[in-house]
C-alpha cells in the first residue's frame, strides 16, 4: 500500500488511549469488503483520523469516509491539483489571510483563522479561497490529530459586492463536504467584526446548511473587547494584532505559505491514491 507521510502512527494514538485497535480493525475489515472501485485503500493513520472525528462511532465513521471521497470526486475544482504554482491559489493567498494557529486550546482543539488581506472584491475568487481553507486541515492533522476544530472568521473588510462573487454550485459542494465528509469535528464557528449584512449572507447560504451547523455559528460585534475575544479561545491562541501571545497575522500567514509549499508532495500523492478508485 502506498502511504501518505503522516508524522504520527496509528500505534501512537492507540497507546494514548484515543482509539482502539479493535475500531481500526473494524473499519479495515469493512473497507476490504467494499468494492475497490468505490474507495481507495486507506492506511491506518487516516482511519484513525476518521475515527477520532466521529468519536469512534463505527457507522458514522463509515459514512464519513464514503462522503469524504464522494465529495472530493464530485468537486474537482475544490479538491484537485493543490499545487502552489497555480496562479489562482497564489492570488487566493494574497487575498485571504489564514492560519492553522500553532497553539491549541486547553481542550486540544485547533483554531483555523481567516481574514481578508485584500478587501477589493474584484480580486476575490471564491473557489480557490475554499480550496486553501481545506488545505489547512492537512496542516493541522499531520503531526497529532486535534480533538476538534474552532473556526474564527474576521469579516472586517467584507463588502456587499463580495456577495456577487458567490458561486452557489461550488458553495453547495463546499458545505456538503464540511457537513458530511470533514474528517474533524467542528466545535464552533466564530464570526468576529460581524458586518451589518451578515444576515443577508446567511440567507443566501443556509439553504445548504443543516441546523446543526447553523447553531455552531456565533457572531461578535465590531471592535469586541479583548475579554470577549479571549473567551472564544485563550490569549495564547490569538495573533498579536488582537492582543494575543502569538506573532502577527502577517507572520502566521507567511508561515502558512511555507507549510503549504512543504506539503506539495503529500497532496500530489493523496490525489494519486484517491483517483485510483475514480
Amino acid at each position: 500500500m502506498t502511504k501518505l507521510p503522516y508524522q504520527f502512527t496509528s500505534e501512537d494514538i492507540v497507546k494514548q488511549g484515543r482509539t482502539t485497535q479493535e475500531s481500526i480493525d473494524a473499519i479495515r475489515a469493512w473497507l476490504s469488503s467494499v468494492q475497490s472501485e468505490s474507495l481507495p485503500e486507506i492506511q491506518d493513520e487516516l482511519i484513525v483520523i476518521f475515527l477520532l472525528s466521529c468519536e469512534h462511532d463505527i457507522p458514522l465513521t463509515k459514512n464519513t469516509i464514503i462522503m469524504y471521497y464522494k465529495c472530493k470526486k464530485n468537486g474537482p475544482e475544490i479538491f484537485d491539483n493543490w499545487n502552489m504554482e497555480r496562479l489562482d491559489l497564489k492570488r487566493a493567498m494574497n487575498t485571504v489571510g489564514l492560519s492553522s494557529i500553532p497553539v491549541r486550546t486547553d481542550e486540544d482543539y485547533v483554531v483555523h483563522y481567516f481574514k481578508l488581506q485584500d478587501t477589493n472584491y474584484s480580486n476575490f475568487d471564491l473557489i480557490p479561497a475554499m480550496t486553501v481553507s481545506y488545505m489547512l486541515l492537512d496542516i493541522s492533522q499531520e503531526r497529532d490529530p486535534p480533538k476538534g476544530l474552532i473556526v474564527i472568521i474576521d469579516t472586517k473588510g467584507v463588502g456587499l459586492m463580495h456577495l456577487v462573487k458567490l458561486k452557489m454550485s461550488a458553495l453547495k459542494k463546499y458545505l456538503e463536504f464540511l457537513q458530511e465528509g470533514l474528517p474533524i469535528q467542528i466545535k464552533t464557528i466564530h464570526i468576529i467584526n460581524t458586518v451589518s449584512f451578515f444576515g443577508k449572507i446567511m440567507n443566501l447560504i443556509k439553504i445548504f446548511m443543516k441546523s446543526e451547523l447553523i447553531t455552531m455559528i456565533q457572531t461578535h460585534p465590531p471592535n469586541a473587547s479583548q475579554e470577549r475575544l479571549f473567551s472564544i479561545v485563550p490569549k495564547k491562541c490569538w495573533p498579536a494584532d488582537y492582543g494575543g501571545d502569538l506573532p502577527s497575522v502577517e507572520e502566521l500567514h507567511k508561515r502558512t505559505i511555507q507549510q503549504f509549499n512543504e506539503k506539495q508532495d503529500f497532496w500530489a500523492l493523496e490525489e494519486e491514491i484517491r483517483k485510483k478508485c475514480s
